[in-house]
């Protein structure tokens, strides 16, 4: 923890209008990891700093961000608010995402893996890259680059499901 302060620390040394914050509190414990958010979300608000949090963890992404961008192999595929992409996502993979989130206090809940394999980065297909292991995949899913689907205000998706 106090080696990620030292670092916020000095990335703040120069008065940045924007922070990139990559993966600011893995393998922190949950004290820790709350000092730091209070001390970006203190940064955010007293200095007008702006924050880009890139991270895999959602619960961090529900409690601290407003705006959300999902990726998937290197591609954005859901775009929008954080309440409501977190709590129901549109795209098939991060639905997925949130299903393999332990819940808390549900000892009979089973932490659902998603199917497959990643792709290779090198060698991506037309189309959706996340068909092969996409549980509502259909055919036209891996012809060609999925189009953007207005869900709502700022709100996008990127998958033939939406519509």
């Amino acid at each position: 923890g106090m080696q990620q302060r030292i670092i916020i620390a000095i990335a703040l040394s120069c008065n940045p209008k924007l922070l990139l914050a990559d993966e600011p509190t893995t393998a922190l414990d949950v004290t820790i990891q709350a000092q730091i958010l209070e001390l970006l979300r203190k940064i955010n608000k007293e200095q007008g700093t702006g924050i880009i949090l890139v991270t895999h963890d959602l619960a961090v992404v529900a409690e601290f961000c407003q705006k959300v961008a999902v990726m998937y192999a290197g591609k954005l595929v859901e775009v929008g608010p954080a309440d409501k992409i977190t709590s129901q996502p549109e795209h098939p993979y991060t639905q997925a995402l949130l299903k393999s989130i332990p819940k808390i206090g549900d000892k009979n809940a089973k932490i659902k893996s998603i199917p497959g394999n990643v792709p290779d980065l090198a060698a991506l297909p037309p189309g959706c890259a996340f068909y092969p292991r996409c549980e509502k995949a259909m055919p036209e899913c891996q012809k060609e680059e999925i189009p953007w689907q207005g869900v709502e205000n700022g709100w996008r998706v990127r998958c033939l499901c939406y519509q």
